[in-house]
């Protein structure tokens, strides 16, 4: 559900990325969350950088923030 404010896109993100069985595409994460692109790589990026996503070459995982629960 996306109801066009930060947090709830920023949910949108974290429980596609959840939902995933895999390493969370890019492209996977628009689809599964209908945000648009420019704004799920900005979300993406963040999540990074506060350790809570991961990245790699197959795509967005969870973080050291998020692997020990």
């Amino acid at each position: 559900m996306d109801d066009h404010t930060v947090t709830g896109r920023v949910m949108a993100v974290l429980e596609a990325v959840g939902a995933l069985e895999e390493a969370a595409t890019l492209a996977a994460l628009t689809r599964h969350t209908g945000i648009p692109k420019p704004t799920v790589r900005r979300i993406a990026a963040d999540l990074v950088a506060r350790k809570i996503l991961n990245r790699d070459a197959t795509g967005y995982l969870w973080g050291s923030k998020t692997a020990s629960r």
